[in-house]
């Protein structure tokens, strides 16, 4: 899809802005706290959801007397770009309206698929740095989005794990039933577990692939990125997603085999939510030995590979939104970045306008106390 133009009224600090954007690249740069981020939240609010997940009535500007707050987006879909379609959403008090070519969107869950994002902001690196659990969601959220039962076989796992660590942690009052209980329920957590596993490596191997070649293209070729699935129960056995019975012979082994250490621990020390996933630049752990950006060349990869995967899947082009993106990158990153971002509309803020000195085709708005110039590039 191509965001043709945007309204903002009331949104934050956002008073009153129009925009006619371009088809490719749309920049907009200025200090910290000015708007930035805000232009992009408002785009996703027409998505359906805000990244943000405000409060009701945190979307009015502070202090504000004024009762709404409305955004109207209109775009073209790839396949059909001779019709011009609307997004119109209003907010007023503790209310919210969202309308798609004039009509009542109540579960605005009916736009997943037809509209589509991809965003990429400052927290994101937390997946390559952070603990482990960032990477697993991370996963978790690339699976789903392109198979969208893959949150039901998480929430089932995630439910049987829960189940079973009770057992664990009460096991004086199961008494003799308890060994009947848990091998009961290590029959289940594999079941669910291998599922898990299937869902998240299925997808994995996509985005490793797509993820390396962007980091490729944003570095000149220059540092080689790959990525590795951990699974604390198949250690350095590879799998795919069609060995379900191995993986399942495999993972009740494992259950058994740490049993004493579950009896000690009071909890599931083996499973699919103990798995992670590790970053390497030429064969470097990057959570150990990356720089800032080379952290940030691999963060922003991964959200391009997203985009790759949601077109190359669903032959739905999302649009592509980069907050804060140009910061610890060298000049050649940031020309990449701001210029050969190929197939997608794409919407960059930066605090530097020297970031953009190498912008040679697009639009670029410079943002200050929530007006938007637009700058002759």
């Amino acid at each position: 899809m191509i965001i043709k133009s945007l309204s903002v009224r009331n949104f934050r600090n956002i008073a009153s802005a129009d925009f006619i954007f371009d088809p490719k690249v749309n920049i907009f740069t200025g200090n910290n706290a000015q708007g930035k981020t805000n232009l992009c939240e408002a785009i996703s609010v027409c998505f359906g959801k805000s990244f943000r997940n405000p409060k009701t009535g945190e979307l009015l500007p502070f202090g504000s007397t004024e009762k709404e707050t409305s955004i109207e987006m209109c775009f073209t879909f790839d396949n059909i770009s001779e019709k011009e379609n609307t997004i119109r959403y209003t907010q007023k008090k503790n209310t919210a309206d969202l309308k798609f070519n004039g009509i009542d969107m109540k579960d605005a869950e009916k736009l997943y698929g037809a509209l589509r994002y991809v965003l990429f902001i400052p927290e994101d690196l937390y997946i390559v740095k952070g603990d482990p659990s960032k990477r697993r969601d991370y996963i978790d959220f690339v699976s789903n989005m392109i198979n969208r039962v893959h949150n039901l076989k998480l929430y089932e796992y995630n439910k049987a794990l829960k189940q079973k660590n009770n057992i664990l942690m009460n096991m004086s009052i199961y008494d003799n039933n308890a060994g009947i209980m848990l091998e009961s329920w290590n029959e289940t957590l594999a079941k669910l577990g291998v599922n898990v596993m299937c869902g998240r490596i299925k997808y994995f191997d996509m985005l490793s692939e797509a993820a390396a070649d962007y980091y490729d293209m944003i570095n000149g070729g220059n540092e080689k990125l790959s990525l590795c699935y951990e699974s604390s129960v198949m250690g350095d056995k590879k799998f795919t997603a069609e060995d379900f019975e191995m993986m399942y012979d495999i993972y009740m082994k494992k259950l058994r085999e740490t049993s004493d250490r579950e009896l000690r621990m009071k909890y599931t020390v083996v499973g699919a939510h103990r798995d992670d996933v590790s970053f390497f630049v030429d064969n470097m752990p990057a959570k150990d030995f990356a720089s800032q950006g080379q952290i940030r060349s691999i963060a922003v990869a991964l959200k391009l590979a997203e985009a790759k995967m949601i077109k190359d899947k669903s032959d739905d082009v999302p649009i592509v939104i980069l907050d804060d993106v140009l910061s610890e990158l060298d000049g050649y990153r940031r020309g990449f970045i701001i210029n050969h971002i190929e197939n997608f509309q794409v919407f960059i803020t930066s605090c530097n306008l020297a970031d953009t000195d190498k912008f040679s085709d697009g639009r670029i708005w410079n943002v200050k106390n929530g007006t938007f110039d637009l700058i002759e590039v």
